[in-house]
């Protein structure tokens, strides 16, 4: 007999993706917040490969890398908790964004557009926000997940490659 689950609590295959962490609620337009809510917190795909073995740390750097380059060269994005400007110390942020989009540029040439539209989708996510996974992709291209897989470890190779990063 499988035990009910309380409202919001993640199912033990939700969990196995991810963690549950403990964080204040934030209020919406449909519902007030609530002190002590318990939240979600989705793991991105390469996050996932990488701890289940089917990424090498130099693959997921390499992704990482793209993703960070795209999400502050192009969408502008910085995480600066410090209060700080969030770029490159001595640098100012413009120059740190342009410096970025020019990486995540470059980056897409050395991929080229067949490997750039499996790499892309997966490190940097959906235009709209939200994770791609290898299944989301295969379904929405009519190609298997292996064959996917095959192409994004390729591309992250490529990308490793021409980030320079150690083998």
């Amino acid at each position: 007999m499988r035990a009910e689950l309380l409202p919001g609590e993640p199912t033990a295959e939700r969990m196995a993706h991810g963690r549950l962490v403990e964080v204040p609620a934030i209020g919406t337009e449909m519902e007030i917040a609530r002190a002590g809510a318990r939240m979600y917190r989705a793991v991105s795909t390469l996050d996932r490969m990488r701890r289940d073995g089917s990424l090498s740390a130099r693959q997921a750097d390499a992704g990482s890398n793209l993703r960070n380059d795209y999400e502050l060269g192009v969408c502008g994005a910085r995480n600066a908790p410090s209060g700080g400007s969030g770029g490159a110390t001595g640098w100012f942020y413009t120059l740190t964004q342009l410096a970025a989009a020019g990486r995540w540029r470059d980056a897409l040439e050395a991929l080229g557009p067949r490997l750039g539209a499996v790499v892309c989708p997966i490190c940097c996510g959906a235009p709209g926000g939200g994770d791609v996974s290898i299944a989301d992709l295969a379904r929405v291209t009519g190609t298997n997940r292996q064959e996917i897989a095959g192409q994004l470890k390729l591309g992250l190779d490529v990308l490793a490659d021409h980030y320079g990063l150690p083998c």
